[in-house]
């Protein structure tokens, strides 16, 4: 990240995190001095207890005489008399404490990205603690400014205009407290794990045995911890998670690591292609990626989401105003630690790369990333089919198959020098990690694009999905649950009769 572009969110989190608690003091500064004026004219001009000459020379004041009263027991006029005095002695406290909160803050996002710096174990140790105490400290600073700015609009419309937009303050309080209420719900949450949601299948050891058999094989070999659960769907990606997964449609929640298989692209891989890319899944569980994997990115994963509610609009700017400290401090704790995530995502990847390239041979997984970054984006049009289908009252009865036959039809019609310096700059999406761009990663395996050919993308004749016989039901039952998920969303709209 270019030092301009740091420092402009870091001088908004300092603006959010000071401007309120300054305006807040200020506020206070400028009521003693009012009540200051009105208790001298009081005592020197109305009520003529002393002269000017002498209240000036007994240093005589409001505030002084009840600073004084505190001090000894007092009755309940001067209590009374002295409670715009204690208003005050407040607000200038909670200006102080909100301050005090918000240079720890500061020093919280700032020092531990400092400290973290792109050290995998450090980061791992200190990023889910300080998110969480982030966090509270942001809700209690929220509350603590939202209370601030509406005595210091009170009291300055009070003052200046002598009227109060008492629906505005109302607005500032709520979403003030909206926010405050959100990021303690998002801390809670970050302290357990929060369910990723899959539309995905998981697999039985006892049907599935040769498949289980198979990963836990290469987890033997790259001596990686094996996956606790394998999970199967349509979409064509592979990773791992530490987080619980939750699969669409059920109640189930798998705990533990899962392994998540694209039944599309098992029909376009090679057994040793299948060996490369789960190898390579695996090796983010072995030596020190696996606390990263458990701890750290799941969390930044988590911060994001809760960034992501925290920032939606009500459309109301009162109420979005009193909710924007949090939304700026979170950004800027997100964007401090995003570039160490991506420095040590794309480090990991490269390096999972080589498990991949020792389960199987770097070829096999040259040729299976190849595959998922030309044949990745023929999900979506798919998906559209699916979508244009489904408004028509039709629907593909078996998605993994029909995704298996577009991607041979792109094979057939492929204009291979045209897509490769495209093909290289792609980066394969991922729900957690960041990855290099394709090009750099078969350069970490010593291949490149002008090695391949048409001819060695193409689906070959023995095709992974061998090692799962019969999944024929299972990819329809998915592709039914495909089409609910389709529908729940709202981006089709299927007609009361509908055919295969």
């Amino acid at each position: 990240m270019e030092k301009s572009e740091r420092l402009k969110p870091i001088g908004a989190l300092l603006l959010c995190l000071f401007a309120i608690p300054l305006l807040g003091w200020l506020t206070g500064v400028y009521a003693e001095r009012n009540y200051e004026t009105q208790f001298r004219d009081i005592v020197v001009n109305k009520q003529k207890l002393v002269t000017a000459a002498d209240y000036d020379a007994r240093g005589l004041s409001y505030i002084g005489i009840c600073e004084k009263a505190r001090t000894q027991p007092a009755d309940d006029d001067i209590k009374e008399f002295c409670s715009d005095a204690d208003e005050i002695r407040y607000v200038k406290l909670s200006s102080y404490g909100t301050a005090a909160i918000g240079v720890l803050l500061f020093v919280l996002i700032i020092g531990g990205r400092i400290v973290g710096g792109t050290n995998r174990k450090r980061l791992s140790l200190i990023f889910g603690p300080l998110v969480r105490i982030v966090m509270l400290l942001l809700a209690i600073s929220v509350l603590a400014q939202g209370a601030l700015l509406i005595y210091s609009i009170y009291t300055i419309e009070v003052t200046a205009i002598q009227r109060v937009h008492g629906g505005i303050l109302l607005l500032l309080g709520i979403g003030a407290l909206a926010a405050c209420w959100m990021l303690l719900k998002s801390s809670v949450m970050l302290l357990r794990s929060q369910p990723m949601l899959l539309r995905a299948t998981a697999l039985g050891r006892a049907q599935h045995g040769d498949f289980f058999d198979f990963v836990n094989g290469l987890a033997s070999k790259l001596k990686a911890e094996a996956p606790d659960h394998i999970v199967v769907g349509l979409e064509p990606n592979f990773f791992v998670t530490a987080s619980d997964v939750k699969l669409a449609g059920t109640d189930l929640v798998l705990r533990g690591r899962t392994l998540f298989v694209s039944l599309g692209l098992l029909h376009v891989f090679s057994l040793d292609e299948l060996a490369a890319v789960v190898g390579h899944e695996l090796g983010h569980f072995r030596g020190g990626d696996v606390a990263y994997s458990m701890k750290f990115a799941p969390i930044y994963s988590r911060l994001a989401h809760a960034l992501g509610n925290l920032g939606q609009t009500t459309g109301s700017a009162a109420a979005d105003l009193g909710r924007l400290p949090a939304v700026v401090a979170l950004s800027v704790c997100l964007l401090e630690f995003a570039s160490a995530e991506r420095s040590i995502g794309r480090e990991r990847e490269l390096q999972a790369d080589k498990a991949g390239a020792e389960a199987a041979d770097a070829h096999a997984l040259a040729r299976a990333l190849v595959k998922v970054s030309l044949y990745g984006s023929q999900w979506s049009v798919l998906t559209k089919a699916n979508i244009d289908a489904l408004s028509e009252g039709r629907m593909f009865t078996n998605l993994a198959q029909t995704y298996a036959a577009l991607c041979a039809e792109t094979t057939a019609e492929l204009d291979w020098a045209a897509v490769q310096d495209a093909l290289g700059k792609s980066v394969q999406p991922h729900p957690v990690d960041t990855h290099p761009p394709l090009l750099q990663r078969l350069q970490n395996l010593n291949t490149a694009l002008a090695d391949m050919s048409p001819q060695q993308l193409a689906a070959p004749e023995n095709p992974a999905s061998a090692l799962l016989p019969g999944a024929g039901p299972i990819e329809e039952e998915l592709s039914n649950l495909e089409v609910r998920w389709l529908a729940a969303t709202g981006a089709v709209v299927i007609p009361a009769t509908a055919t295969t």
